[in-house]
């Protein structure tokens, strides 16, 4: 019994387009069950846009700090906070711009050097090495610009 190389040719393209069904079937399938397992907005999403619960805290060092709910963006820093929240309220914020970034001189009526006191900042309890145009915010810190004695 002999075969044409026609029919040889059929059954060939019949066997690659029906492989090529079952893959495709199989990965829609595989791909709709695993993305249950995967929260929405991780795959593909562009980071860029997310936004994080973070407290602003302002102590002029006089009774009650001021505390804030803010929300950060990605790349967002502890000045661009203060400059938001002060900003947002009505409350004076004077800067100024060193090579090693920007300076806190004044906020309110509450300028360095009054008394022996300066505005320093910290992110989470802690002093940061960087000025505060630098430090970037993460979800949940907490930052705080205190009028206090400089321990330097």
């Amino acid at each position: 019994m002999e075969i044409s190389n026609g029919v040889k040719k059929l059954n060939i393209f019949s066997l690659i387009g029906m492989g090529l069904i079952i893959i495709v079937t199989g990965w829609l399938i595989y791909s709709d069950k695993i993305s249950q397992f995967i929260p929405q907005g991780e795959i593909g999403a562009p980071q860029d846009n997310i936004e994080r619960e973070v407290v602003l805290v302002i102590d002029e060092g006089e009774g009650s700090p001021e505390t804030f709910q803010g929300v950060t963006r990605e790349g967002m820093t502890a000045f661009d906070l203060l400059k938001e929240k002060t900003q947002g309220i009505g409350l004076a914020l004077k800067t100024q711009t060193y090579d090693m970034g920007v300076f806190i001189e004044a906020i309110g009526d509450k300028e360095n050097g009054e008394d022996g006191k300066y505005w320093l900042y910290y992110v989470n309890g802690e002093m940061p090495l960087l000025s505060a145009d630098k430090q970037l915010l993460s979800s949940g810190d907490k930052v705080e610009f205190k009028f206090e004695t400089s321990p330097f």
